[in-house]
């Protein structure tokens, strides 16, 4: 099954903690197609958004010299969910927030979030430790200012608590909007209600997105179905195929193969937290579903995913195991990217966590839009030794897999 040649496939995807709507995502994706010609010499076009079966996607039809596929791309949306939250009100995100840092803190979560990837760790932290430091930043001016100004006590107080409000609603604009600060907040909130059970709203959207998979695996239009869940959208995807196995126990035997890619992933986030018992349950089904491969890419580089780390067994990776899921391929964004481009970002953390969703500049192991729309399936290109290096040629041809491979 792992070499089976694709010609139609299915893509289903879930983006992370993120308020960019579907225009946006889709006009992001046809630029990254372009950069995806050039770096593979193949042709990809990309359709405009269509609605099938009430769902919105897009097609990208690919070609290179000895094959041809179709990809139905079809997110499964929920930015709307993100907007409203980060549409409320800032003081009661700023409450919750410190409550869910408290939650993460006091469960021990934060402190296992060290052990398995430091880098994720100061993640975790990055956002609150901002918000303390705009404080304090507004208290000390605010002392200096009632300082100067020869206040009594009380009217001392009461600068320093005015001029300390002003210049933390300042800092939170900015640089707190560059810096995603409240996204961060609105992102660790929603984490913990939804591993409490307290989002019926995105559970509903969830058992939805599971129906539309049931439905594609059903209708047998596709050679492979591939779920692909980024930054927290890993932890969706892990979600969303146990509940459309809990739908339709057969999910697997209905003809297209199914493949879950998880990229960017940070599924230890809740799985690590005393609470997150139902994601772990669903992990433990995936793996043990023999009709399902799963595979996750982690990179060094992007300190907002796990790196080197075990998401179904919660353990520090050392090698993949025959018949073990998730199958993990440690890659290197740099690899990736032109060497002027990665230059420009590297400390940018978030470009670099979106590299994973995105065209490369350069031929890689890891690449995106190969494993949506290259006649190798994401099982055949993974378990290759060097991935999409071995599994097409300088000239963008593919090439059939053979026991060196792997």
């Amino acid at each position: 099954m792992g070499g089976l040649m694709i010609s139609k496939r299915h893509v289903f995807f879930l983006a992370g903690y993120d308020p960019i709507d579907l225009g946006s995502q889709h006009k992001r994706f046809r630029r990254e197609a372009a950069k995806f010609e050039k770096t593979w010499s193949v042709s990809a076009n990309v359709s405009d958004i269509e609605t099938v079966e009430g769902s919105a996607c897009w097609t990208l039809m690919t070609r290179g010299p000895n094959w041809t596929a179709s990809t139905v791309f079809e997110p499964l949306d929920w930015h709307d969910v993100v907007a409203a939250d980060l549409a409320r009100p800032a003081i009661p995100r700023l409450f919750e927030g410190f409550i869910a840092f408290a939650d993460f803190l006091f469960s021990g979560t934060a402190f296992r979030y060290f052990a398995a990837s430091w880098r994720y760790g100061l993640f975790f932290m990055m956002p609150f430790f901002y918000l303390l430091i705009f404080a304090a930043a507004g208290i000390a001016a605010g002392a200096v200012l009632a300082c100067f100004a020869g206040a009594g006590t009380l009217a001392a107080i009461a600068i320093t608590l005015v001029v300390a409000l002003v210049i933390f609603a300042v800092l939170r604009i900015w640089p707190g909007r560059r810096w995603r600060i409240d996204q961060a907040l609105a992102d660790w909130i929603f984490a913990r209600d939804f591993m409490y059970g307290r989002r019926k709203d995105v559970e509903q959207r969830l058992d939805g997105f599971a129906k539309r998979i049931v439905a594609a695996a059903r209708n047998n239009n596709a050679d492979e179905i591939l779920v692909v869940g980024h930054s927290l959208g890993a932890t969706m995807a892990v979600e969303v195929i146990e509940r459309a196995l809990a739908q339709d126990a057969a999910l697997a035997a209905h003809g297209p193969k199914i493949s879950l890619l998880t990229v960017g992933a940070t599924i230890p986030k809740i799985a690590l937290h005393p609470a997150g018992k139902q994601l772990r349950a669903g992990m433990a089904r995936i793996a043990a579903e023999p009709g399902i491969f799963w595979t996750e890419y982690q990179a060094r580089r992007d300190p907002i995913s796990f790196y080197k780390y075990d998401p179904a067994a919660l353990r520090v990776f050392h090698a993949n195991v025959p018949g073990q899921k998730p199958h993990i391929c440690l890659v290197g964004l740099k690899d990736m990217l032109a060497p002027d481009t990665f230059a420009h970002h590297k400390l940018n953390h978030m470009r670099l966590h979106y590299q994973f969703v995105m065209a490369n500049e350069r031929r890689a192991l890891y690449d995106y839009f190969m494993l949506l729309a290259g006649p190798g399936s994401c099982e055949d290109v993974s378990t290759r030794h060097a991935g999409a290096l071995d599994a097409y040629g300088e000239d963008g041809s593919y090439r059939e897999p053979f026991k060196g491979d792997r």
